[in-house]
């Protein structure tokens, strides 16, 4: 990666400490209001503070974090941008495929399942970890790289956030194809038409054939197109034209086009026929503000190699963290929203530690593995 585009991993780590974070208040639960929103943050903030010197001061500080912790899931989308980011990136950078496509579907199995069968393996004997299904023939087919079919089945099974891996595979299928039309069509009609054909199959999927709501989330790929085309559209603009492309991203004007995006996407998440937007748009939008918090925080030496590091290591946290998260939010239920955020932080430092631990054994296992 470009040094120019080194705050690309700092923007992985933010969105998967983000999510880690999440799924460790959303098993806590406790009496907060879910989500924490502008109508009812002064209800909040004036029942929490009663009777407590600088309550209501201190309350509004914590309700501010949960509220930003609640919208964790939002980090996902922003995963999905910057996964077509890299894929697109590096492709664009070397002039194209070096070998063959065979050659790098291999790669990038080798990237994704040795980290994915380990978790599994971790997680039949390890201690500390939540799971709510049983060990059956679903198991397998997890193994196995199956989590869509039945989509009722597997989709959420054993570890819920491993849905995630099914639309990568499928993304991965297709992406020799989506690489191609994009340099045929350039990033900018590419991105129309990734934006027409996922708001058309989240309409057709939820309004005409009133399918599972798993297809919408990931189950298929088309309706989460949106944000992989422009991580995609962004990733060649990037390799082509990386000045002007930063110039526009980090500019004040990049920052409120951001923001502008993002509350579109936030408004128009309600249950009517604008739902179908909402994804892209929020990720879209959370993405540019990410870019220029993720570029500042590589400024801060200490702070942005954390960040970088997280990054790096961010598909193996992601895989890792879920079951741990859950029960240490368990654990914390009896304890206040502020000692939550204590621990919940402590925890997360520590989850982040070992998924880097255990991401680095697996490819170190993959890769002794290949040159036997």
């Amino acid at each position: 990666m470009n040094p120019r585009f080194q705050w690309f991993d700092s923007l992985k780590g933010l969105a998967v400490i983000w999510i880690v974070v999440f799924h460790c208040l959303l098993a806590y639960g406790g009496n907060l209001p879910q989500p924490i929103s502008f109508g009812c943050f002064s209800g909040f903030v004036h029942q929490c503070g009663q009777g407590v010197t600088f309550g209501e001061f201190w309350c509004a500080i914590e309700g501010i974090i949960v509220a930003i912790i609640q919208r964790g899931a939002q980090g996902v989308g922003v995963f999905i941008l910057a996964s077509g980011f890299g894929l697109t990136y590096s492709l664009v950078i070397r002039g194209g495929v070096r070998d063959s496509w065979s050659i790098w579907y291999g790669r990038r199995l080798r990237r994704l399942l040795p980290v994915y069968w380990l978790a599994h393996l971790v997680f039949l004997v390890s201690p500390f970890a939540v799971l709510h299904d049983p060990v059956d023939y679903r198991f397998l087919l997890s193994f196995l790289g199956d989590r869509v079919y039945p989509v009722d089945k597997m989709f959420f099974y054993f570890v819920p956030a491993w849905w995630f891996l099914g639309l990568l595979i499928e993304l991965y299928i297709v992406f020799p194809l989506l690489y191609e039309l994009m340099q045929r069509l350039g990033p900018v009609k590419y991105l129309g038409l990734c934006i027409l054909s996922s708001s058309a199959a989240r309409y057709i999927m939820g309004s005409v054939l009133q399918a599972n709501g798993y297809y919408e989330m990931g189950a298929f790929f088309v309706c989460r197109l949106w944000e992989f085309g422009a991580g995609m559209a962004l990733g060649k603009l990037a390799a082509e034209s990386p000045d002007v492309t930063l110039g526009r991203l980090l500019c004040w004007k990049g920052f409120f086009s951001g923001l502008i995006i993002y509350i579109l996407g936030v408004l128009a998440y309600q249950p009517n026929c604008l739902s179908i937007f909402s994804d892209g748009l929020t990720a879209m939008g959370l993405s540019v503000m990410l870019i220029q918090a993720a570029y500042r925080l590589n400024m801060a030496p200490c702070l942005g190699k954390t960040f970088v590091r997280a990054g790096a290591y961010s598909y193996g946290i992601y895989m890792f963290h879920q079951p741990y998260v859950i029960y240490a939010g368990e654990k914390l239920r009896p304890y206040s929203p502020a000692v939550f955020l204590v621990f919940a932080f402590g925890v997360t430092i520590l989850v982040v530690l070992v998924s880097m631990c255990l991401e680095y054994a697996a490819n170190r296992a993959a890769n002794l593995f290949k040159k036997s």
